[in-house]
């Protein structure tokens, strides 16, 4: 019978343990990461207004991450310095996007998402000047942080704007010096002198063979950890799951007797 009780009690002391510990320690500190864009990966895409806008970007620039030490925790972009310049074969008007104002990327506000994923997912949402809603999600996978979604207008607007972002970042520094997504010989004569990011020859000497991860792969990961449903419990429903499980031992236990 003791035996009985002690492995129909096992889950609910479990689910318990977890429900109760004290937010402090899921989400202590707060660490700035230092990221640099990839241009040749990161791209923005502008849609709509009365003219039918249909504007490709291509990025460059840098920004900072601040998020807790332990999951889950608050997330939010700092310092960001991101621009655009239009993609064209041809002559394009000298337009250059600022995409922290366009999104409004500080003042979004981010979360951790409790994933089953081995890499960190978070959401950031917000609103743009013109009430535009922004969604957001990014992974962050070792040095590389991989951001996609957009905005959307107001409902019954007309004559909005449109965003949508595909971009690939590298926590700094980082030493691809040509931003061909290699670090290699080419980058050599470049990492005599150290750049606006900071990297240097020591950076260049430390990551030189690293490329870059598959996008495609990323963004398939990416969807898979947001899209599947497979989520770990917030401790509001591991408290559920505890009184679940006590009630079911209480029904075993007076069921055998």
């Amino acid at each position: 019978m003791k035996r009985l009780i002690l492995a129909c009690l096992a889950p609910a002391i479990v689910a318990i343990g977890f429900s109760t510990q004290p937010a402090s320690a899921q989400d202590t500190g707060s660490i700035l990461d230092h990221y640099r864009i990839l241009p040749r990966f990161s791209t923005l895409h502008q849609t709509g207004g009365f003219a039918g806008f249909d504007l490709r970007y291509r990025l460059m620039g840098w920004y900072d991450l601040q998020h807790g030490a332990q999951p889950p925790s608050r997330a939010s972009f700092e310092n960001a310095d991101i621009w655009g310049n239009i993609i064209s074969d041809g002559p394009v008007p000298a337009i250059v996007a600022d995409v922290d104002e366009i999104l409004n990327l500080e003042g979004l506000k981010g979360e951790q998402l409790p994933v089953a994923a081995p890499f960190d997912v978070y959401r950031f949402t917000g609103e743009t000047a013109d009430g535009s809603s922004v969604n957001l999600f990014a992974s962050v996978m070792g040095p590389w942080m991989y951001v996609r979604g957009g905005t959307q207008p107001p409902p019954g607007s007309a004559d909005f704007f449109e965003y949508q972002i595909r971009m690939l970042a590298r926590s700094r520094p980082f030493a691809d010096f040509n931003d061909d997504g290699r670090v290699d010989g080419a980058d050599f004569v470049l990492a005599r002198k150290a750049d606006s990011s900071g990297a240097g020859l020591a950076d260049w000497r430390q990551q030189f063979g690293e490329s870059v991860p598959d996008v495609a792969a990323m963004d398939r990961q990416l969807s898979a950890a947001v899209g599947s449903g497979s989520t770990i419990p917030e401790p509001t429903t591991l408290a559920m799951l505890a009184i679940g499980a006590l009630l079911g031992c209480r029904r075993i236990v007076r069921d055998s007797v």
